[in-house]
């Protein structure tokens, strides 16, 4: 596939998808890309949100500063669609199973943001998938950091109740936002939120084969290449063993070698320098440990 397949031209305007990332998540915000590019054919345009290279301000208060490089991120879609149109937040941590139309053309209803609601009230709003009306939300990100700062606004309200926004909408279905699981007769779209096994990270998700066989199907295609994916493992954004692993006949049928073994230990994934900000030394390193002990423990059961 093309890398620009699917982003021209049927005269119709283009689903404007804008992912939370840093460098570091490049290459599964390229799967999700394709997985999107996949199932429609809809004119799709989408875009690293830290590639537009807009300044966010940090708040006074440590209290109320982004949790991650990219917490704050999403707040700037409206400003970089020129407040016009509608646009899809995602993060880069996704892969997509149908076509986004059932998501891009989700009617608003009065409403200017819509995303997943909570089952049963069984889990908070994520608002890691989110369908914006950029022409009714003014966000600018130096009046939302100003907000927090005087007090008007607090983390929890801003990034779990989204206060910012007017008229929120929990009217996306949860199967639009599958939090580690995968029902092929009903997923849209899986979301792999535990860092710790990630498939670009890890060879313990359960649902990992359906994530290397979209990329398998990239490489392919050409969509990404193989120099593209030697450049992110050397430089330490994903597990050494994925090349080998893409690189079998079949997913069902590839082990592991020493080698590959060997790397993944010597691997020290991206997100720990965000936990250890967070979590602290001691909680960090006891993360590191315990993948560590999985690694082998796989590597004896392979």
């Amino acid at each position: 596939m093309d890398e620009t397949m699917a982003l021209t031209p049927n005269n119709q305007k283009p689903v404007r998808v804008f992912v939370a990332a840093t460098p570091a998540e490049w290459l599964p915000m390229k799967v999700l890309e394709f997985s999107i590019l996949e199932h429609t054919d809809l004119p799709v345009e989408l875009s690293a949100i830290y590639t537009h290279s807009r300044t966010i301000p940090t708040p006074k208060d440590p209290a109320n500063r982004a949790r991650t490089p990219f917490s704050f991120q999403r707040f700037l879609i409206p400003e970089l669609c020129n407040f016009q149109g509608k646009a899809i937040y995602l993060d880069a941590d996704m892969q997509v199973f149908q076509n986004i139309d059932g998501l891009w053309n989700s009617p608003f209803n009065g409403s200017d943001l819509q995303t997943v609601g909570s089952a049963a009230g069984e889990r908070r709003s994520q608002f890691s998938v989110v369908l914006l009306d950029c022409a009714q939300l003014n966000w600018r990100i130096e009046d939302i950091v100003e907000k927090l700062d005087s007090g008007t606004l607090n983390y929890q309200s801003l990034m779990f109740d989204m206060k910012v926004a007017k008229s929120i909408s929990y009217s996306i279905p949860e199967k639009w936002n599958s939090l580690e699981h995968f029902d092929q007769d009903h997923t849209c779209l899986l979301h792999y939120t535990d860092m710790n096994t990630q498939p670009w990270i890890s060879l313990n998700n359960p649902n990992g084969h359906l994530w290397i066989a979209c990329l398998k199907r990239a490489l392919a295609q050409g969509f990404i290449t193989q120099d593209q994916l030697r450049h992110e493992i050397a430089q330490g954004h994903v597990r050494p063993s994925l090349i080998s692993q893409v690189s079998s006949a079949t997913i069902e049928t590839w082990r592991p070698s020493l080698t590959d073994t060997w790397r993944d230990l010597c691997f020290t994934p991206p997100f720990y320098a965000i936990t250890l900000s967070s979590k602290g030394a001691i909680r960090t390193g006891l993360s590191k440990l315990s993948r560590a002990m999985q690694i082998l423990k796989l590597a004896a059961v392979r």
